[in-house]
Parts: structure tokens; sequence; C-alpha cells
């Protein structure tokens, strides 16, 4: 039985999810008049660092998607939290954020389904986002958050059609603004850098910043799907 066919009421359910190794753990939050034509899935920072999805800047896009009536689901990666599995260097963490996709996309076949991510997460979304378009459907958007361009590869599938937003800051002491900034002047086409001045890799002090920038940022993206 499809984990989510049958979840319609508001709020945050916490759910153990059979994915493509094991079991996932599952946070979905369904806002009050929930807009059952969209889903988010999100993706948490390093899970060898510490990275879970209870990361505040994961909880502030659940917030932003939220405010905008958007279900969203967040999960740990393999091997954090309740989930099963081991690390998977992002190829095996954005197959499950894929299944999950999948399985939301059966329950509601009309759902358009956006991805978004901070950090190591924004490489695992990008992943399932591309793989996502490949296998199941085309229409899709992507934010990325201090996307880790120095570490992972960002180019490596086509999304020239797929509204793609960055945000990253300026102080980011884990990945360099100007990697991200250089990334994303040469893609092709360049693609939307969000600026946010003397502002560090956590988004400390700036989350409520954060969260008001990532609505707009989503509203822009519901109006280009």
């Amino acid at each position: 039985m499809n984990p989510f066919a049958q979840l319609t009421t508001p709020g945050v359910h916490s759910l153990l999810v059979q994915g493509t190794v094991g079991r996932v753990e599952v946070e979905l939050t369904i806002p009050d008049s929930a807009r059952w034509d969209y889903i988010a899935l999100l993706g948490h920072p390093h899970s060898l660092q510490g990275g879970t999805m209870n990361n505040k800047v994961v909880t502030t896009l659940v917030r932003a998607y939220k405010e905008l009536y958007i279900p969203s689901i967040r999960f740990n990666f393999r091997g954090v939290g309740q989930t099963e599995g081991e690390y998977d260097a992002g190829l095996g963490e954005s197959e499950d954020m894929l299944h999950l996709a999948r399985l939301w996309k059966q329950a509601y076949p009309h759902a358009v389904v956006f991805f978004a991510g901070f950090s190591f997460g924004s490489y695992v979304a990008y992943r399932a986002a591309a793989r996502y378009k490949q296998t199941i459907a085309d229409e899709t958007c992507l934010i990325t958050i201090a996307p880790s361009v120095q570490h992972y590869d960002y180019a490596e599938f086509d999304l020239k059609t797929t509204p793609w937003s960055i945000i990253q800051g300026d102080g980011d002491e884990v990945v360099p603004f100007q990697s991200v900034y250089d990334f994303a002047v040469h893609a092709d086409p360049p693609l939307p850098l969000l600026r946010f001045t003397q502002t560090g890799h956590f988004f400390h002090g700036k989350l409520i910043e954060l969260k008001s920038q990532l609505i707009r940022v989503i509203e822009e993206q519901v109006r280009a799907e």
C-alpha cells in the first residue's frame, strides 16, 4: 500500500517508508488548505558531518513551502536516524528521494514535484530532479542552497529547461561564494543566484530573511512551471 495515499490530515506525519535499500525515516508536512497539485522533496546537509532532516535551513524550507500551502517531504539520508543503509556519496540518497517522489506521484498523479536541498542535500536534490526528468515527468523545479559545487558535479545532467534557483551566503566558510558564483554565471543558461551578504554556511541570524526570500523564489517557480 502506498504510504502517502491516505494521508490528508494537516500536520506533520512521521513515517518509516520502505525505500530502495531499507526503511527511510520521513516527515511529511501537510499545510492547512493544502495544494495537492504540488509537493516538495527536501534534502539535508552531509550525513557524515551531523546533517539530518531537522537542520534549521531544511526546516526553514518546510515553513516556506507550508506558507504557500505546498506539502513537503523531508527525510533522513541513509545511515542517519532511523533510515537504514549506508552513506552513498549522494547517489543512493538521490535514488531514495526519487523513490519518494515516485510514490507521491502514484498517489497524486497530477502533482508537480519540486526538489530543494541545502549543502550536500542540494546535490542530492539536483540528481533527483535530473533523474525525475529522465524517468517520470519533465516538469519540475529546483532550489539549491549553498550547493557544494567544488566537491560535486552539478553539470552532469541537462536541466536547461528546469527553473533552478541558487541561494548562497557570501561569507560561507564551507562552500566558497566565488565557486558558486562562477558556476551560476557560466551555466548554460546562466542560473539566478540570490546572494546573502555577510552570511555564513548555516545562515545564522538570517533564517527569517531566508524564509522570506524562499517564498518569493518558490512563487516565481510556481508561475514559471
